[in-house]
């Protein structure tokens, strides 16, 4: 139990219980005895008592004097504490003595030793609290009540008044919870090796206790709660890697690897998989490898070129330093050669036909890749980019006909006109482009009237039309396009407004009017 000291100078310190000293005299009632014989002696007559006051007076003014100067100090200096003794056993004598003045050195030691300890004391609780949100009772038990049972024990030695020792005791005390506390990291290693361990055998339980104490220290601690996760998938990873060690053993290497694989997508940190899979893997390679080789050889034999090299490159894929696969591939090349570029003309003059163009030419260059003395790749090639290239110019006009009432866009779509024109192809989508431009060419021609509304004190102009000046009403006859109006006042902010003239939609009404004051004080 701790107390509080009473003195004014540290009221913040833990003092040890009050003590009660007996044998103090008892003045009140002996002045009241003195009273009471006083008392029973006021029979004398009033006028001995007129005559003895002077006298009286004056004696207790000597008696006064004395008392101050010779029985006062004596009685200060030495309280009867012999008569007491002699009277009452040792142990009461103890209790009874008066409290002793304290040297003021004595005391500022004994302020020290409390500063000391109090600041002692705060690490203690400090410290216990961090243990005790670790719930340190979970897993060192022992130690931790072995030091508070030191602090208890400094507790008794502090209410003795003892306080150098209660404060080495408390040293010893804080000292254990350090230790505990500087304990916490090699704890948390040690209980993750188990946990670690416990998950490479397989044992559940295990490691979801190892992991548990982890947590149990360190809440949320990322290792901990990483291992917990594996620990609580272990029942159901653990059957595919004893799955996977079993087919090894038999040579079912296919088998073998899909349960390792499978175990290794449930926990991607299983040790028994991850070092069995690489064994596993090893063993198919020699397997694929050897069956590939041996399929080339058979394809080339039965006149199948493309098989033959395709199973030498998936032995050259295999094992890419290996020699063998690239003698089966210059082999199988040979035989493919002359039917590659069949195959490549065949697919340029389909897409020919088909107008895909780019595709087309993509096709004559890898012919030419091939053998670039090919004369009818050259050709179709250099058939191919121009068409495409036209392709793209009509392609771009019609994506966007607004532009076309422009003077250096209209004349640049009719030169573009002209070069489909002059193909004279007969083919469906040349067509189509032909027909969709013409019309819209003409489209881009034919003025569209535009309603502008404004308030009479706007002065309006159209960019690339010209100024209109100040009307409330008025229209407007323009072409496809895409426009801007702009309204100015004076003393008033300027107005943008963008329209569209659209042949393929209603005549569009445009109101631009300036409405926004300017404050006189911007215009300063």
């Amino acid at each position: 139990m701790q107390y509080r000291d009473p003195s004014s100078d540290d009221e913040s310190f833990i003092q040890p219980a009050d003590f009660s000293f007996g044998g103090e005299p008892k003045t009140d009632n002996l002045g009241q005895a003195k009273s009471q014989q006083t008392g029973s002696d006021g029979t004398t007559g009033a006028h001995a008592a007129k005559k003895l006051t002077p006298w009286l007076l004056g004696g207790a003014m000597i008696a006064a004097l004395v008392g101050v100067f010779w029985v006062l100090p004596q009685v200060v200096e030495k309280p009867a504490v012999a008569s007491v003794a002699t009277t009452v056993p040792a142990a009461a004598t103890q209790k009874a003595a008066p409290k002793v003045e304290v040297s003021p050195f004595t005391e500022a030691e004994i302020t020290q030793q409390r500063r000391e300890v109090q600041q002692v004391l705060q690490e203690i609780l400090q410290l216990q609290e961090e243990l005790i949100e670790r719930k340190v009772e979970t897993w060192a038990a022992e130690e931790y009540f072995a030091a508070r049972t030191l602090a208890e024990e400094a507790d008794g030695i502090y209410r003795q008044r003892k306080f150098m020792d209660a404060l080495q005791q408390y040293r010893l005390a804080l000292t254990g919870l350090q230790q505990l506390r500087d304990s916490i990291p090699a704890r948390i290693e040690q209980h993750l090796a188990e946990g670690h361990a416990a998950l490479d055998t397989g044992d559940a339980a295990a490691a979801n206790k190892a992991f548990d104490l982890v947590l149990t220290i360190s809440q949320d601690h990322p290792r901990g709660v990483k291992g917990k996760s594996r620990a609580e998938r272990l029942p159901e990873v653990w059957p595919h890697v004893v799955s996977g060690k079993d087919a090894f053993a038999e040579n079912a290497l296919d088998i073998a690897k899909a349960a390792l694989e499978k175990a290794l997508s449930l926990d991607s940190e299983t040790e028994p998989a991850q070092a069995l899979l690489p064994k596993v893997n090893a063993a198919i390679l020699e397997r694929d490898y050897s069956q590939a080789m041996s399929a080339g050889y058979a394809a080339i034999a039965a006149g199948d070129y493309d098989t033959a090299k395709a199973s030498f490159h998936k032995a050259k894929k295999l094992k890419p330093t290996a020699s063998d696969p690239d003698v089966g591939i210059t082999q199988a090349e040979n035989g493919l050669s002359k039917a590659r570029l069949d195959r490549l003309f065949a697919s340029a003059s389909e897409n020919e036909a088909q107008e895909q163009w780019h595709q087309a030419a993509e096709q004559y260059g890898k012919l030419l890749k091939q053998d670039g003395s090919l004369v009818e790749a050259i050709t179709g090639k250099a058939r191919a980019d121009a068409r495409a290239k036209l392709d793209d110019q009509l392609q771009e006009l019609l994506s966007d006909p607004l532009t076309l009432g422009q003077s250096k866009r209209n004349q640049y779509a009719r030169k573009v006109l002209a070069d489909a024109r002059a193909l004279n192809a007969d083919t469906p989508r040349l067509k189509n482009q032909i027909e969709q431009l013409e019309i819209a060419l003409t489209k881009s021609l034919i003025p569209i009237t535009v309603l502008l509304q404004s308030d009479t004190s706007t002065h309006v102009t159209i960019y690339h039309v010209g100024k209109l000046g100040n009307f409330s009403e008025r229209e407007i006859a323009l072409k496809p396009g895409r426009y801007t109006a702009v309204g100015t006042r004076q003393g008033y902010r300027d107005v943008r407004q963008e329209f569209v003239v659209d042949p393929g939609s209603e005549s569009p009404v445009v109101t631009i009017q300036c409405q926004e004051k300017i404050n006189n004080a911007n215009n300063s």
